[in-house]
């Protein structure tokens, strides 16, 4: 499959968001696929016909719904809600959690515009400065037959090797990225969330997301009747989550020896300590599946509110450290023109 544009994107999110919306109004799945190609671009009207085939074929939505471009967690919404027998719903969650994705990355985006524009002027203001500037200021000390002072030395040093410990750097940075990725990719699901457990500042967001998600989805699934053990081989099906396939199948294992779910949950570092307390509350009282979704509604509500505070942070910090530098450019720049002075003085 070739590469999907942002327009291609929006689009398919905003058709599987219509398409549980027709459901919930009483559409047949072929009458709602069927209005919904008239209005689609050619592009998705050949995904929507690939679509009606694997349904014809007897493939569940969740299977015919890969060709679409939406994120594992917003596939594995479909996958959730389908087996939970409210798939209109599953569609419109996963369409909104994608469409919230990407209003995310466009947030961001959009502050980091300004800051990276900062920083190349920055970049063309030290190439102008190298090529032009410097070289005016060492021939003019040259024709006075005077060395310059040790302050515009140093300037003159940092700015001849400069370009070449940026590239370096950039270098290095690249290189090393590239091997830590690969790393990265040949590690389990839970060891790649360990890694993030070990760093302080994303360990608390990486724990909410995993409760979240879990609680979320394992509220639904008891809700529709099932026992913890069914509810947890529907977590091992799908594919779209490897960190909860795994997830789902050393809790099955370790239901099977007599361990107690609490206590599984309570001695995994990857979930918050409220979770434990929330699953024995519910169980007390046997009200477990509501707690669990309204326990996740809290958790995302959360999760949201920390977002927004951290991508209004983000840009005044940018700001005032590329602003610093730009500042100390024309520090760097004036003074020699002010030591000159002096010395002429």
């Amino acid at each position: 499959m070739g590469t999907v544009s942002e327009k291609q994107k929006a689009e398919q999110v905003q058709f599987l968001k219509r398409l549980g919306e027709l459901l919930n109004r009483g559409y047949e799945m072929d009458q709602a696929l069927s209005f919904l190609a008239v209005h689609a671009s050619r592009e998705l009207q050949v995904k929507i016909t690939g679509l009606k085939k694997d349904l014809r074929e007897g493939k569940t939505l969740w299977q015919s719904i890969e060709p679409f471009s939406l994120p594992g967690e917003a596939q594995s919404f479909v996958y959730f809600f389908e087996e939970q027998g409210e798939l209109a719903e599953g569609l419109v969650s996963a369409a909104q959690l994608a469409e919230k994705r990407a209003y995310t990355k466009k947030q961001l985006q959009k502050l980091l515009r300004y800051p990276i524009f900062l920083l190349w002027g920055a970049a063309v203001v030290l190439i102008v400065l190298n090529q032009f500037v410097v070289p005016h200021f060492k021939s003019l000390y040259a024709t006075m037959q005077s060395s310059p002072p040790w302050l515009t030395q140093l300037f003159f040093q940092f700015l001849t090797y400069i370009p070449y410990l940026l590239m370096g750097l950039a270098i290095v940075g690249f290189i090393a990225s590239i091997l830590i990725w690969n790393q990265y990719k040949k590690r389990s699901p839970h060891d790649q969330i360990a890694l993030f457990l070990k760093i302080k500042p994303i360990k608390a967001t990486a724990q909410q997301a995993i409760s979240y998600y879990f609680s979320l989805q394992l509220g639904r699934l008891l809700e529709t009747g099932m026992s913890l053990q069914q509810a947890l081989y529907v977590f091992e099906g799908q594919d779209y989550l490897r960190f909860f396939k795994e997830e789902a199948r050393w809790m099955n294992n370790e239901l099977e020896r007599g361990e107690s779910f609490i206590a599984y949950i309570k001695q995994k570092p990857y979930y918050l300590d409220e979770l434990a307390a929330v699953i024995e509350n519910g169980m007390r009282t046997g009200t477990i599946a509501s707690d669990l979704q309204q326990y996740s509604e809290w958790l995302y509500q959360e999760m949201d509110d920390r977002l927004q505070k951290g991508v209004v942070w983000l840009q005044p910090v940018l700001l005032l450290a590329i602003g610093a530098f730009v500042f100390g450019l024309f520090l760097v720049v004036m003074l020699p023109m002010f030591e000159m002075i002096g010395s002429l003085e």
